[in-house]
């Protein structure tokens, strides 16, 4: 029996069928492919993006000041998430784009510089997201919210030293430096001030802290109790840390008289109990300068001459600071373990 002929226009039909068949299959290959490339483009760019931003963090950090700007500018933490969220959707947006550009075209010369803009509109958006979420972290860590109040709380007390100058018109002052003895030596140590400030008739080491509420500053007592409707906390006793620095300036810079040491409190309803006068809120510093003061009636410094003394011990170095930082660590922990021993009840 003879299968029916089939005729021409039926073949070119089947084959027709076929080939549609084939470029279906090739179309979706090639659309994968495709999305498999567009998905590698936004992967790479972004990965590429955030490294470049993790290693730029502290650089950029500093340039701008965002630890500082985290505490200076409270208001801008109900702004953080939502912007920064902003930023990170239209760099997305830009660059899935430019990657569909770029995965279904062919690129000229105008569309590769409108390409590049576009990188650098997201690029632009990525470090905003980066900032803003660099911001919100420093805002939340306690570390640096301490160390930002307490270079605030110094910035206060030199600030109103330095206004004082119509009160000590001859005065002479010194803020934040480090001191250091028998440098490049095996005896060499350090000493750091937070404030000298140098009249007629005294020369005062002031040590400022930034705290909050009641402070039971006991003289003798190594820890002051600090109450405050957060809780009670503890803080060394800093008048230590004051007369230690006032001892070793005078001995080793060979200072005309005795230096009086201060320590200044700045913070929110500060109150201070059991504690000596020159123990003291940052608004009273002006008033107890000039008692200490009026305790001299004639003039007995040139503050100019020991400024001079001082100066011969300044080091800037950061490398020095570092040293003393050292320093002061391994002797705060020797101390610590002295107190230890001498708290012990051994029989």
């Amino acid at each position: 029996m003879r299968h029916p002929s089939v005729t021409r226009p039926e073949r070119k039909a089947i084959m027709s069928r076929q080939n549609n068949k084939n470029d279906d299959f090739i179309t979706k290959a090639m659309g994968a492919v495709l999305g498999l490339g567009f998905v590698a483009i936004i992967w790479v760019t972004t990965m590429a993006m955030l490294a470049i931003f993790f290693f730029l963090k502290r650089p950029i950090a500093r340039a701008l000041r965002l630890e500082w700007c985290s505490t200076s500018c409270p208001w801008m933490k109900w702004l953080y998430r939502p912007i920064k969220w902003l930023a990170g959707i239209l760099f997305l947006l830009v660059l899935i784009g430019v990657a569909q550009k770029l995965s279904v075209t062919s690129a000229h010369i105008d569309q590769i510089m409108f390409y590049v803009l576009a990188l650098c509109v997201a690029l632009c958006c990525g470090l905003l997201f980066n900032i803003l979420h660099w911001m919100e972290q420093y805002s939340e860590d306690p570390a640096i919210q301490k160390k930002l109040a307490g270079i605030a709380a110094e910035r206060y007390v030199q600030k109103l030293i330095d206004d004082s100058q119509h009160v000590f018109p001859a005065s002479r002052a010194f803020h934040g430096k480090l001191f250091v003895f028998n440098e490049h030596t095996p005896n060499e140590f350090s000493v750091e001030a937070d404030h000298i400030f140098i009249t007629e008739r005294n020369i005062f080491v002031i040590e400022t802290k930034c705290k909050s509420g009641t402070i039971s500053a006991g003289v003798d007592s190594p820890m002051w109790k600090v109450s405050s409707p957060h809780g009670d906390t503890d803080m060394r006793n800093a008048l230590k840390q004051a007369k230690n620095a006032a001892r070793v300036l005078q001995r080793q810079a060979a200072l005309p008289c005795e230096i009086i040491p201060l320590v200044v409190i700045k913070g929110n309803n500060v109150k201070i109990v059991d504690g000596p006068t020159n123990v003291l809120i940052a608004t009273d510093l002006i008033n107890v300068l000039l008692a200490f003061e009026h305790g001299k009636p004639h003039p007995i410094l040139d503050p100019a001459s020991v400024a001079t003394l001082l100066l011969l011990h300044i080091n800037d170095d950061p490398a020095a600071m570092k040293k003393h930082i050292e320093r002061a660590y391994t002797a705060r922990v020797r101390t610590d373990r002295t107190e230890i021993v001498n708290a012990a009840s051994i029989r």
